[in-house]
């Protein structure tokens, strides 16, 4: 009788990432910008491999999302990030969001390490920025996700 395949493991789904980032919101929410980001994330990692930090901060929030607690956006570890502040756009590669946005993208690059791909849009008087290792249509996923659902 010949032995059994082994199971390959499932990739991890989308997970919901407001309860991964609950702290760092009602941190954010003090700094008078309306909060915006995505419902999930499919960072290619379960929940229990993801942890956040950041909040409120100078004119706006910085929230980040990283594999590995206290990883203060070190390449290795980094997932994803999202502002919000009084800024301008300062992308130039436009692209259009849910609800007619308009928006601003730039990819990922690479030199000696690489940066992620940024995601920009202004709403409620704020500038709102998600970076992510993902590709275009992830970003404007992201993006439409935090727009659909609204100030958390």
């Amino acid at each position: 009788m010949p032995a059994a395949a082994p199971a390959l493991a499932a990739a991890p789904a989308p997970v919901a990432l407001p309860p991964i980032i609950a702290k760092q919101i009602a941190s954010a929410k003090l700094s008078g910008v309306r909060v915006l980001v995505p419902s999930k994330i499919d960072a290619g990692l379960p929940a229990s491999h993801l942890y956040g930090s950041g909040g409120a901060s100078g004119k706006g929030y910085d929230i980040q999302l990283a594999a590995a607690p206290g990883c203060a956006d070190a390449d290795a570890c980094f997932v994803a990030e999202f502002w919000g502040d009084p800024g301008a756009l300062n992308l130039k590669t436009r692209v259009t969001l849910t609800k007619g946005i308009d928006g601003a993208f730039l990819a990922s690059r690479c030199g000696a390490s690489c940066a992620p791909a940024t995601i920009e849009w202004r709403e409620f008087g704020s500038r709102y920025t998600i970076q992510f290792m993902g590709s275009r249509a992830a970003l404007v996923a992201l993006a439409d996700s935090a727009i659909e659902v609204g100030p958390r």
